[in-house]
């Protein structure tokens, strides 16, 4: 017998798609595996990593003959799991900690610089580097300046802290962050003072463009963040450039329709939105007829944490080949803005149409 193939090494949780032998594609009649515990295989050689070990894979032929493939599956690596209340760009957390924990509580002002990009409405905060500039992008958040360039350019810095505070037109900001005079960093407006489920969904849809008469907004992590990390005295830079800052733009958030009256990005118990993913509608399992016309995409759609379509951002991995009876399993994945994930696994079984 002929030594088996040996496949890459797969992390245990992923999946792939096993080559049929080469210019056999039509003569594969089976995959087996010799230990389904670690890998199991599908009729259209997708296999999955289920534990740490090495399995054989076969591929037998209609010709009587048979290809074999080895697949070691290693230890799942370990990922941290990622921020799901805000589309913040996060980079550089090791110089950003290792200066955090350095300077002295009555120097925390010094720690961070804020840059706001009107033209880009990008807000970007920088820490020191070893000659102590402030080059070091720690943190990118998507905002909306005042309307027709209301928001005031140069350069400045916090000088009030408020949890909430009255802002024009009888509407209220969280977590504000005085920049100068009256215009502030705050949330999008609520319409009441401390109520939370009062959200102007209107406007937080507008977050990335021109949106408030002067002041900047984001949504709540985000004003969090400058509120609880960057005390009286941090300096702020406001200016327009086309030029890509270096973290890049975050991603938007959308509402859909009436929405839930909460601002998605707030960690507050009691939002609704905390238990919320994204959902995929439009799986299921399916029975088809050999040389049956199948796409896994037709009636599939997926929708993020807010209630918006995303289907686009579906990914999905599987190998139904409709001339071969078997059983392929298929699965649906899709993660959001807020770094929000899901995943529905289906099987298709394709029977002889006798």
């Amino acid at each position: 017998m002929k030594k088996p193939f040996a496949l890459a090494v797969c992390p245990q949780g992923n999946s792939q798609i096993i080559p049929s032998p080469k210019g056999c594609d039509d003569l594969v009649t089976e995959w087996k595996s010799s230990n389904n515990s670690i890998v199991s295989v599908d009729s259209g050689g997708r296999a999955d990593a289920l534990a740490e070990g090495t399995a054989r894979l076969t591929a037998k032929l209609s010709t009587g003959q048979s290809a074999e493939y080895e697949i070691t599956v290693s230890k799942a690596a370990q990922q941290a799991e990622p921020y799901k209340f805000s589309t913040a760009i996060i980079a550089n957390e090791d110089i950003r900690k290792k200066n955090y924990d350095e300077i002295a509580v009555e120097d925390e002002f010094k720690l961070y610089e804020i840059h706001v990009n009107r033209t880009q409405s990008v807000v970007t905060v920088y820490t020191y580097d070893d000659k102590g500039n402030f080059t070091v992008p720690v943190r990118a958040m998507l905002c909306s300046c005042g309307m027709n360039k209301s928001t005031i350019t140069g350069e400045f810095e916090i000088y009030f802290k408020s949890e909430w505070h009255a802002l024009y037109n009888n509407v209220y900001g969280q977590y504000i962050s005085g920049i100068t005079g009256d215009f502030l960093f705050h949330s999008v407006p609520y319409a009441e003072m401390e109520n939370k489920a009062s959200l102007e969904i209107e406007e937080f849809n507008k977050l990335g463009g021109e949106a408030s008469l002067g002041c900047v907004r984001m949504a709540v992590d985000d004003t969090e963040w400058i509120y609880d990390n960057c005390p009286i005295g941090t300096k702020v830079k406001i200016y327009d450039s086309n030029t890509p800052e270096p973290l890049g733009r975050p991603a938007a958030i959308r509402i859909n329709g009436k929405g839930l009256g909460w601002d998605p990005t707030d960690i507050t118990d009691g939002n609704p939105y905390n238990s919320r993913l994204p959902k995929i509608t439009g799986a299921q399992d399916i029975t088809i007829d050999t040389d049956t016309e199948y796409s896994p995409k037709t009636g599939i759609k997926a929708y993020d944490t807010c209630g918006m379509d995303i289907t686009e951002k579906l990914e999905i991995t599987g190998n139904v080949v409709s001339s071969r009876p078997g059983k392929y399993k298929v699965t649906y994945s899709v993660t959001d803005a807020l770094n929000r994930s899901n995943k529905i696994d289906i099987w298709v079984t394709v029977k002889n149409n006798d």
